[in-house]
């Protein structure tokens, strides 16, 4: 059975999303920024014979499934077919006709801070969209002035930036923190400053802010593998992406 989760349910799901993988982190970081308070915002747990089995979290239509070898697969498909999503992101293939890519992990250690720390999001934006392709996606510009200022002012995510010349021309950022983990992406550098180390020092200096958390990233099945091994992240899996109709 999936249930809503309320107050009264609640420690069921912190108990499901108190583990060191990347869809465990993105649950915590939105239970921790959003709460329950928020329509917009909602959590499920299935349960097998009484016990929790699989954390489920919709952020407007977007829904991130955090499983374990309990998870009944058959009724967590019916579920989000019957609930309507925009996007389904996990560790299995729920859908056959997924877009898979794959997760990297390292544990963040101490650097230099040679990054601007919560540059100024409309900036942060701009370069986004110059770097827009098909592989490299960004939201609607409410949404991620919304969204990121509301997670940084909770301590749930973190952007940083180099300028040169005063423009800012490069960009990474914490999409997820939780307090064991983080997620690093929407990395991002300007076309005519690129392969001159400007992204990895975003990242780094990203890394050296964790404090000792789990750091994760998401690539593209064919990109990026050896700019990410550089820095210590190593393959550690792959996860799924099913798109939906936009809610």
């Amino acid at each position: 059975m999936i249930y809503y989760i309320d107050n009264t349910r609640l420690a069921d799901l912190w108990k499901l999303i108190y583990e060191n993988n990347i869809y465990a982190c993105k649950i915590a970081c939105l239970l921790e920024s959003y709460g329950l308070k928020y329509d917009f915002t909602e959590f499920w747990v299935q349960y097998e014979n009484n016990e929790p089995v699989t954390a489920i979290s919709k952020f407007y239509g977007d829904i991130t499934v955090c499983e374990t070898e309990k998870t009944d697969f058959d009724e967590l498909k019916e579920f989000l077919l019957i609930t309507g999503f925009s996007s389904v992101i996990s560790e299995k293939e729920i859908f056959s006709d997924s877009y898979k890519g794959i997760v990297m992990e390292k544990i963040s250690e101490n650097q230099n801070i040679t990054a601007e720390i919560n540059p100024d999001l409309n900036e942060v934006y701009r370069l986004l969209q110059s770097c827009k392709s098909d592989t490299f996606e960004v939201p609607c510009y409410e949404d991620f002035i919304l969204d990121m200022s509301h997670k940084i002012r909770h301590k749930t995510a973190l952007c940083v930036g180099v300028r040169e010349d005063e423009k800012l021309i490069s960009t990474a950022m914490t999409v997820a923190q939780s307090n064991h983990c983080a997620i690093i992406g929407a990395v991002a550098t300007d076309e005519n400053y690129r392969n001159s180390g400007y992204g990895g020092k975003c990242v780094k200096t990203l890394c050296g802010l964790m404090n000792g958390r789990k750091i994760f990233i998401m690539r593209d099945e064919f990109e990026n593998e050896n700019f990410y091994k550089s820095m210590g992240f190593e393959n550690k899996g792959k996860f799924y992406i099913k798109r939906g109709k936009r809610i």
